[in-house]
C-alpha cells in the first residue's frame, strides 16, 4: 500500500509545481513591460515619441489581448503549455530590448503588438498549469496569482534604479538580463501530459454568459475607471500636486500588494472554503467599495475595491472553469474569462477620463454599483439554476 501511494502523490504535484514555474516565467516576462508605464510618458518626447503615441503604445497590448486569446488558446492546445511559455518568455525579453533600442514608432509599435501576443501565450498558459492542478486547484491559483505580481512590484521599485543610473537603452537591457531568467524557468517546465481539448471557438470566447459580464463590468469599473480617475477622485483629499502624486502612488501599490499577499492568503483559504464563496466576498466587498466612492467615502472606497477585487482576479479563471461544467475544455473557459476582463480594462481606460468630464462621478460610481449589483444576482440566479439542474 505504501509503494503504491507515492508515485500518485509525485504525479499529482507536477501541475502544481509547473503552475508555480509558469507563473514566475510571467513575472519576470512582465518586468520591460511593468517598467515601460511609468518611463514612457515621462520619457517619451526625448525618445520621440508624440504624446498620442505614448498613449497608443501602453494601450495597444491589450487591444491586441482581446483578439489574440482563442487563436493563442488553440495554440496552447496544439503546442503545449511548456513551448508556448519558452515562445512567449524569449518573445517578452526581445521586446524588453527593443524598448531600450528606442526604435522607430512603427517598429516601436510592433514590439507593443509581439508583447501583446505573448502576453497572451503567458497568461493562458500559466492559467491552464493551475488549472491542471485539480486537486488543489484554489491554491495553485491564489499562489500563482501573488507571484506573477512580483514582477510589477520588481519593476517600480529597481526600474527606475536601472534607468537612473544606466540610461534608458542600458536599463532596459539591464531588465532584459534580468527578464532571461524566465526563459530559464520556462525550460525548467514539467512536460504536461498531452490531452487535446476540444478547439476553443471564437463565438464561445465571446459569448456574454452570467460570469463573463460580471467580470467584464468589475474590469471596467475598477481595473478601468477607477484607476484612471484616481487622481480626480483623491484630488480634495491632497493639498498640492506633489501629494496627490504621492498618494496615487500609494493606492497603486496598495492595489499591487493586496494582489501579492491576499491571493497568496486565500490560495491556503480554498484548502477548507469554497473558490466560489471567497469569489464571492470579493465581488460583494468590490461592489460596496464601489458605493462607498458614490456615496463621498472616496479613500474607504477606493481601499475596499481595490483591497477585494483581488479575489475576484485571483478566482475567476477557476469559476469560470467549473460553471463551464468539463474541466477538459479549461482552455475555452480560460480564453473566455480573459478576453472579457481585457475588454473591460480597456473600455474603462479609453473611457473612464471622459466620462468623468461628462457625469460627476459620485452619479458615475453609483450607476456603476447598481450595474455590478444587478449582474451580481444574476451570476447567483444562473448558478441556483444549474446547481438545480444537476440534482
Amino acid at each position: 500500500m505504501l509503494t503504491e501511494s507515492i508515485p500518485i502523490k509525485k504525479t499529482g504535484s507536477l501541475p502544481f509545481r509547473g503552475a508555480l514555474l509558469a507563473s514566475g516565467v510571467m513575472a519576470f516576462a512582465g518586468i520591460g513591460d511593468a517598467l515601460l508605464y511609468p518611463v514612457l510618458p515621462i520619457y517619451g518626447e526625448s525618445m520621440g515619441v508624440s504624446a498620442f503615441f505614448i498613449g497608443l503604445l501602453l494601450s495597444v497590448n491589450r487591444f491586441v489581448r482581446i483578439l489574440a486569446n482563442t487563436p493563442i488558446a488553440n495554440y496552447v492546445n496544439r503546442l503545449g503549455m511548456k513551448k508556448v511559455l519558452i515562445v512567449s518568455s524569449i518573445t517578452a525579453v526581445l521586446t524588453t530590448v527593443f524598448y531600450g533600442l528606442q526604435p522607430a514608432a512603427i517598429v516601436f509599435l510592433m514590439a507593443r503588438i509581439a508583447w501583446g501576443l505573448s502576453y497572451s501565450g503567458l497568461k493562458i498558459a500559466t492559467l491552464n498549469y493551475a488549472a491542471s492542478a485539480r486537486e488543489k486547484s484554489g491554491l495553485a491559483f491564489g499562489m500563482s496569482t501573488s507571484i506573477k505580481t512580483l514582477g510589477v512590484l520588481f519593476a517600480l521599485y529597481a526600474g527606475p534604479i536601472f534607468i537612473d543610473s544606466l540610461g534608458i537603452a542600458n536599463g532596459f537591457l539591464g531588465v532584459s538580463i534580468v527578464s532571461s531568467v524566465g526563459i530559464v524557468l520556462a525550460l525548467m517546465l514539467p512536460t504536461e501530459r498531452t490531452i487535446t481539448q476540444p478547439k476553443v471557438q471564437t463565438k464561445e470566447t465571446f459569448s456574454p454568459n452570467s460570469t463573463n459580464l460580471l467580470v467584464f463590468i468589475l474590469s471596467i469599473t475598477i481595473d478601468g475607471i477607477l484607476v484612471v480617475v484616481l487622481a480626480s477622485l483623491l484630488k480634495g483629499a491632497y493639498p498640492d500636486n506633489g501629494s496627490l502624486l504621492v498618494g496615487i502612488s500609494f493606492y497603486l501599490l496598495l492595489k499591487r500588494l493586496s494582489i501579492l499577499s491576499l491571493s497568496f492568503i486565500s490560495g491556503f483559504m480554498t484548502l477548507r472554503i469554497s473558490a466560489l464563496s471567497l469569489f464571492q466576498v470579493g465581488v460583494i466587498f468590490s461592489a460596496l467599495g464601489v458605493l462607498l466612492i458614490g456615496l463621498g467615502f472616496t479613500i474607504y472606497g477606493v481601499t475596499l475595491a481595490f483591497l477585494f477585487n483581488t479575489l475576484v482576479v485571483t478566482f475567476s479563471p477557476l469559476i469560470a472553469i467549473q460553471k463551464g461544467g468539463d474541466r477538459d475544455r479549461s482552455l475555452q473557459a480560460i480564453s473566455g474569462v480573459s478576453t472579457w476582463w481585457d475588454l473591460g480594462a480597456a473600455i474603462g481606460a479609453f473611457s473612464g477620463i471622459s466620462l468623468v468630464g461628462m457625469v460627476d462621478s459620485q452619479h458615475l460610481f453609483l450607476t456603476l454599483f447598481c450595474l455590478i449589483t444587478f449582474l451580481f444576482f444574476n451570476f447567483i440566479c444562473q448558478n441556483a439554476n444549474r446547481n438545480r439542474a444537476t440534482i
